[in-house]
């Protein structure tokens, strides 16, 4: 989740921190701050402890006979976009300040790669230049050790699926997510945009500006809404930084947070 700079003042080497433990830090050419991990179990335990009828499978989710998301410090999964925002929509409330998902342009500014993508008013997430050579950790193939959660040689050995495929001799030690900055940050000082779980956008997949009922942009267009990322689930090259997916705004699922 992402919060408007102007209400507070944060660096890298000094975030904002809020009330739940939730550190914020600035990106460059938004106007916003960037939490530096993924939104927690705890961080949404909070907000569902608070508010009656919160859908309830993020508290025990599973893919294919393996957990996910075991721990309070694991990133929150089986979370749609709609609660997503709902949860955005609660901390903005309890603390006065405006606290929402990131938006498709800045989340790439985040990752590094916003330099790349030129917007116009009639670009979308779904037609805007896709970065084809960078990733999270880099311009290299394949990843150093460190580089982030992914689908890797743990998962093969311990939670192996069928039609899944894996990072070649790369191992970093999680057979599904693992706790929130348990690998390097970027040099923004953000942990875990690459890999661990895909992280929901405020953005329609299809036109940038318009609701699903008037969106143009074909079958795809406006339906669906985007995440980024890569997560512990998915292999190059859903890794690459430029890539995008996309859901119903009402499904949640075990690789999404």
């Amino acid at each position: 989740s992402a919060i408007a700079s102007s209400s507070v003042s944060a660096t890298k080497d000094q975030p904002f921190t809020n009330p739940l433990g939730m550190k914020f830090v600035p990106v460059p050419d938004t106007k916003v701050l960037f939490c530096i991990h993924e939104t927690r179990r705890q961080d949404y335990a909070a907000f569902a402890a608070e508010n009656s009828g919160v859908n309830s499978e993020w508290k025990n989710a599973t893919w294919k006979g393996q957990s996910v998301s075991t721990a309070n410090d694991h990133p929150v999964v089986n979370v749609s976009p709609n609660e997503a925002q709902l949860f955005c929509a609660w901390l903005s409330k309890k603390e006065g300040k405006t606290y929402r998902l990131p938006t498709d342009k800045e989340w790439s500014q985040a990752v590094g790669i916003g330099r790349d993508e030129k917007w116009s008013k009639d670009t979308t997430p779904a037609t805007v230049f896709r970065n084809q050579t960078d990733f999270p950790w880099g311009d290299k193939w394949p990843p150093s050790e460190g580089a982030g959660n992914y689908s890797d040689q743990s998962r093969k050995e311990k939670a192996p699926a069928k039609n899944s495929q894996y990072f070649d001799g790369y191992d970093d030690g999680f057979p599904s997510t693992s706790p929130v900055m348990s690998f390097k940050p970027n040099k923004l000082g953000i942990y875990d945009l690459g890999g661990n779980v895909w992280e929901w956008c405020l953005d329609w997949f299809g036109d940038y500006t318009t609701e699903p009922e008037t969106d143009p942009v074909g079958p795809m267009g406006g339906k669906y809404k985007l995440f980024r990322g890569g997560s512990w689930n998915h292999d190059n090259p859903f890794a690459r930084s430029g890539n995008r997916f996309m859901m119903s705004p009402s499904n949640g699922i075990h690789f999404v947070g």
